[in-house]
């Protein structure tokens, strides 16, 4: 194999480390990649505010529905992960002092969420007032935060 194709491979064995793998197609292509291990991360003993609301930008988000069977508002902060981040996901309870997380049984996923209406105002937009999000989100926060 030439050194070109080796850093090729290289990073297929990266690909195939990240949550889901390779895919069937590239997999059959590629049938003797071996995905790399993955080096454990160890988790602060707290988060930083900046990096929370960094981390929300990219995985967490802000919700607001109708539930249909009384017909009331409600609102959602949420942040959804691999069922392996299950710390990372109690670490953000224990930051915001609130929230809960619910590991899915059919998929490799948990979410971390607040649906209580006084936890959202007095937590999550206290701390996106003081932390904002650069990224667009920060205008479905500004919507979230209005309504």
């Amino acid at each position: 194999m030439s050194e070109k194709h080796t850093g090729f491979n290289t990073i297929l064995a990266l690909y195939a480390s990240i949550n889901r793998g390779m895919s069937p197609n590239v997999l059959s292509v590629f049938p003797n990649i071996v995905p790399v291990d993955k080096i454990g991360v160890v988790l602060p003993k707290d988060l930083n505010p900046y990096w929370v609301s960094g981390f929300t930008a990219g995985d967490g988000g802000f919700s607001i529905g109708i539930r249909k069977s009384t017909q009331q508002i409600y609102f959602r902060f949420h942040i959804a992960q691999h069922s392996r981040d299950i710390d990372l996901m109690n670490l953000l309870i224990k930051f915001f002092g609130c929230g809960n997380v619910n590991i899915r049984s059919n998929i490799n996923r948990c979410d971390y969420y607040i649906q209580d209406f006084s936890k959202i105002c007095e937590n999550i937009i206290t701390h996106f007032d003081n932390y904002p999000l650069y990224n667009i989100k920060y205008l479905d926060y500004l919507d979230f935060k209005k309504l």
